[in-house]
């Protein structure tokens, strides 16, 4: 009798099984067997018929809870209950996609606040160079203080964000960046004095510093290799969004008294909101796996992102060849890396010398000088604050559509021809400006034009390759113990280059002229060509521990 009720009972289970795998289960405890055996086939139909009803009932919730992957958003030590149930592979990639996508828009945000905080000085220099605010008149030498005060800070906190980012967790390190930044906010709306405004511009560049340390290196840890290109690009992107913000928010403020402290403090607006985002951040799973030897936390962390299996994961299997499955058979968390061994030994030599270079040469080739100055120079060429503001507001939005679509094609062709391809631009958008400046005093009216398009070209251009190439490289070429303090040293570096541009620039127009300063960036651009051509690797689709014996 129990033979002929066979086939029945096993469609019974076998129905009862797909709606399990179609449905959401309730929010619980962690589907213990991960992806586990499930009855099947000859011996497991054998088994499932000999099983009393109450065996048979929880073999069916045993195998429900084989096939469901609950995830939830942790700080550094542990996941609470919270978070979906993935009950079928769609809804497990679905899924972890979504969660991708929210941790990287949320990480994102400092990228905002860094952009926030370099591009509103555009906007306020316009009003602090008349001598009726609250500051007084400014000399060329305060001004240049305030402005170099952001990428000094910078360098600070990049020195200071990669131990710190080792010690404490990728998570907790963006979070205390964002802290920073509405203390900086704080100070700059409440300026009373030049000094005050230069302490509140070097307290956003300390969050600077730790923004542009980590937001890739903590979005390329958690990403899979096919999407790590285009996601980590998105964090260079936030900076143009930041950027545009800052000038669009100067548009109305123009004419407003004292409208310079609300552009300066608009960092916190990006800052404020990732907080209240800060449960869609988890912990990046090879922090958590190489840093603290957490295996089964990195295992649950790659799961809510919609990886179950990873590379780096399988070096640090047990015996059995299961993953984390014991605390006695954790790997010791691997020391970190000094600054100075980036520089004493060979293993790390050759990344940290790509990744410094790159970053510098980012700089050098004069971005914040067009992005501090750009309404600057086009006022000073016969637009009006308004009209020059609003020009470069529309700049933006031009170079904001190119940022979006270049992550896609820096992982379908590759970070080599894009760098070297955008690198082009920059020469020529730079050799626009250099013959406006020098036709401007001739009297032809379309030579302000000329400086408007070659804005456009550089500002296209570098969003095309230097803007995101040097996050996505220096989070990718070093080896896993030195990924955060070699990604700090091209965030140092890149801020080097920067306080040398920014604090030279007004000096050299002053001695060599617009003409000569903006032929002088020529020369370096074209040297960044050279030099990107013979040392940038290719990248493209590796992972980052294939990446480990070297690039």
């Amino acid at each position: 009798m129990r033979a002929a009720a066979a086939p029945a009972a096993l469609r019974g289970y076998v129905g009862f099984v797909s709606k399990c795998g179609r449905r959401r289960t309730r929010r619980g405890a962690f589907g213990a067997q991960g992806r586990g055996a499930r009855p099947g086939g000859d011996e497991g139909t054998a088994i499932f018929l000999g099983m009393t009803g109450g065996e048979r009932r929880g073999a069916r919730r045993r195998t429900s809870a084989s096939s469901t992957f609950l995830v939830a958003a942790t700080d550094a030590d542990a996941f609470s209950s919270r978070g979906p149930t993935f009950t079928s592979d769609d809804d497990f990639r679905a899924g972890g996609e979504r969660n991708l996508r929210r941790l990287t828009f949320a990480v994102c945000l400092s990228m905002v606040s860094f952009g926030c905080a370099t591009g509103a000085i555009a906007g306020a220099l316009l009003h602090l160079e008349a001598s009726n605010t609250a500051l007084g008149a400014l000399t060329v030498a305060a001004k240049s203080r305030i402005i170099a005060a952001t990428p000094l800070g910078a360098l600070l906190g990049a020195l200071i964000a990669g131990p710190f980012a080792d010690r404490t967790g990728r998570r907790s390190s963006v979070l205390v960046g964002n802290v920073a930044f509405l203390l900086a906010a704080a100070l700059m709306v409440t300026a009373v004095t030049p000094s005050q405004l230069t302490v509140g511009r070097l307290v956003a560049g300390l969050a600077v510093g730790f923004s542009t340390s980590l937001c890739t290196v903590y979005i390329g840890e958690c990403a899979p290799a096919a999407t790590r290109g285009a996601l980590t690009s998105y964090a260079p992107l936030g900076v143009t969004v930041g950027i545009l913000a800052s000038y669009f928010a100067s548009l109305p403020l123009t004419d407003v008294v004292g409208g310079w402290r609300l552009t300066l403090a608009m960092c916190a607006v990006p800052a404020t909101a990732q907080l209240c985002l800060r449960h869609w951040l988890v912990e990046s799973p090879r922090w958590l796996a190489q840093r603290r030897g957490d295996l089964a936390g990195a295992r649950r962390c790659l799961r809510f992102l919609g990886q179950r299996d990873a590379d780096f994961l399988s070096t640090f299997a047990d015996d059995d060849g299961s993953v984390g499955s014991s605390r006695l058979n954790r790997p010791p968390p691997r020391e970190s890396v000094t600054f100075a061994a980036l520089v004493t030994e060979r293993r790390y030599r050759k990344p940290a010398s790509i990744a410094c270079g790159l970053n510098a040469l980012q700089q050098l080739c004069g971005i914040n000088v067009v992005v501090y100055y750009a309404p600057r120079i086009l006022n000073q060429l016969g637009f009006t604050p308004v009209s020059a503001i609003g020009f470069v507001c529309l700049i933006g939005v031009a170079q904001l559509v190119v940022g979006s679509r270049i992550g896609a094609i820096i992982d379908a062709v590759g970070r080599r021809p894009v760098a070297l391809g955008g690198i082009a631009g920059l020469a020529v958008g730079l050799a626009m400006l250099a013959a406006s400046s020098h036709l401007t005093p001739a009297g032809h009216a379309w030579a302000p034009w000329i400086a408007v398009l070659g804005i456009l070209v550089f500002r296209l251009s570098f969003s095309a390759s230097m803007a995101p190439i040097p996050y996505v490289v220096s989070a990718e070429v070093f080896p896993s113990e030195a990924r955060s303090t070699g990604a700090a040293a091209g965030a140092a570096a890149r801020e080097v280059a920067n306080v040398v541009v920014t604090g030279t620039f007004i000096p050299l127009v002053n001695a060599l002229g617009a003409t000569g300063t903006w032929a002088l960036y020529v020369a370096v651009v074209c040297v960044a060509f050279f030099v990107v051509r013979a040392t940038l690797p290719e990248t493209r689709g590796r992972t980052l521990e294939s990446m480990e014996d070297g690039v």
